[in-house]
């Protein structure tokens, strides 16, 4: 490795969780340089603040934009020693994509996958089709899967007798795309997922709606563990989609100190 290698090193995080900043930040606590991609004006906000080398804003929609990135690294001597991973467990697509590159480029990559609980409350369901095998009728339902499942789950969900609301991202392209949706406009509040007020306004809706069940995805983080609580505590269902396995080949870490080891390990080849 060449000095300038062990002087700065230097890593990109492709991030699309809540990991993705306390990361950089303790990162940047022990001397990486940083560059943060992100997928919007909004998730940039709160790198601001933070001595990052560059954010690149936007979605990576194509391996041949990823390829450039790291290329334009090389280029200009700021080559990253390590890729990170630290997008949605959902978002299966760009994953992909970037192994990919990187096992091309012959670039040193790591997928930060967050650990799964086994909360005993939650039914488990491999795709929205199979709530058809529960007995909905009548039934007040919370989608609370993101925009981009939302039709999806509503479809599977059409002939089930449910009355069927959602919760959504108070974001420009969740609420544009809901509007497009066929869920009816009452029936659907705008909101983010409040973590840190414990889930005062998922209750409250809860309550308002009378739901009797709510569907979220097998994400791991907060906003999962905050629907296991609530749905606990007011003694209503619970159905998780499961996470995609599509990578589970992937040596993935799951924990800061793991990613640390790893990357440690890297630097020293």
């Amino acid at each position: 490795m060449d000095i300038r290698k062990k002087c700065h090193p230097h890593l990109w995080l492709l991030t699309g969780t809540a990991e993705g900043h306390l990361f950089a930040k303790s990162l940047l606590k022990e001397g990486w340089k940083i560059t943060v991609s992100v997928v919007s004006d909004r998730a940039s906000i709160p790198y601001e603040k933070l001595n990052i080398e560059k954010i690149l804003i936007g979605a990576l929609l194509t391996e041949k934009e990823i390829r450039d990135v790291i290329i334009k690294a090389r280029i200009n001597q700021s080559e990253f020693n390590c890729v990170i991973d630290l997008t949605h467990p959902f978002a299966t697509n760009i994953t992909g994509a970037i192994s990919k590159v990187c096992k091309e480029l012959c670039q040193p990559f790591i997928r930060y996958e967050r650990a799964i609980d086994n909360i005993s409350n939650a039914f488990l369901i491999g795709k929205f089709s199979e709530l058809k095998n529960y007995d909905l009728n009548n039934k007040s339902i919370l989608l609370a899967v993101g925009v981009r499942h939302l039709q999806e789950a509503l479809n599977s969900m059409e002939n089930s007798g449910s009355n069927v609301y959602a919760r959504v991202l108070a974001n420009p392209e969740s609420i544009r795309k809901t509007l497009s949706s066929s869920i009816p406009k009452e029936n659907f509040a705008v909101l983010n997922p409040s973590v840190s007020s414990n889930g005062k306004i998922e209750k409250a809706l809860v309550r308002k709606w009378n739901i009797d069940g709510v569907v979220c995805r097998q994400s791991g983080g907060m906003n999962e563990i905050l629907w296991h609580r609530i749905c606990l505590t007011m003694g209503i269902n619970l159905w998780l989609l499961e996470r995609p396995c599509k990578f589970k080949h992937f040596d993935s870490i799951d924990s800061y100190e793991k990613l640390i080891k790893r990357l440690n390990s890297i630097n020293m080849e």
